[in-house]
C-alpha cells in the first residue's frame, strides 16, 4: 500500500479532519482516505456525466456551451479589472448579473450585484493578463450544465 504524507494543511481543515475521524471512530489516516474515496468517486461521477453531455452533439448543449463561453470571458474580464489571481465563480455570477435574461431569476434566488461583490476579496490594481478558471467556478459551471439537462 503506498504512503501519502500531507504538509501544510491549514489548522482549520486538519482539526475538522481530527473531529470527523473521531466522530466515526477512525484514525486521522483512514478518515482521509474515506474522505479522498468518496471525493474521487464524485468526481469521476461528476466528469462522467459532463463526459456524456458532450458525445451528445445536441444545438443546445452548443449553445449552452457558446453562452457560457461568453459569461467565462466576461466574469475573466471582471476578474482582471479587479485585479483576481483566478476568476472565482462570483466573477462569473456578476457576469451572469450583467446579463437582462439571467438577473431576474438570479435575484429571484437571492443573487445580487451587491451580495456577489461582497463574496470577493478587496478589489487591487487590475492585471495584464485574463486570469485562469478557479476549480470552484468550473465546477460550479459543470453543475449548471448538468442541471440544466436534468443528468
Amino acid at each position: 500500500m503506498a504512503t501519502l504524507h500531507v504538509r501544510n494543511i491549514p489548522d482549520k481543515l486538519y482539526e475538522q479532519l481530527r473531529a470527523a475521524a473521531a466522530e466515526d471512530g477512525r484514525s486521522i489516516g483512514a478518515e482521509a482516505t474515506v474522505l479522498l474515496r468518496g471525493a474521487l468517486a464524485e468526481r469521476t461521477t461528476r466528469k462522467q456525466g459532463v463526459e456524456r453531455v458532450m458525445v451528445h452533439g445536441a444545438p443546445f448543449k452548443r449553445r449552452f456551451a457558446a453562452r457560457v463561453k461568453e459569461l467565462v470571458v466576461r466574469g475573466q474580464a471582471l476578474a482582471q479589472e479587479g485585479g483576481a489571481a483566478e476568476t472565482m465563480p462570483a466573477h462569473v455570477l456578476l457576469a451572469m448579473l450583467e446579463d437582462p435574461e439571467l438577473r431576474p431569476a438570479l435575484e429571484r434566488g437571492g443573487v445580487t450585484v451587491e451580495s456577489t461583490t461582497a463574496a470577493l476579496p478587496p478589489a487591487a490594481r487590475p492585471v495584464k493578463t485574463k486570469p485562469p478558471i478557479s476549480a470552484d467556478a468550473r465546477r460550479m459551471l459543470e453543475s449548471a450544465l448538468l442541471a440544466t439537462l436534468d443528468v
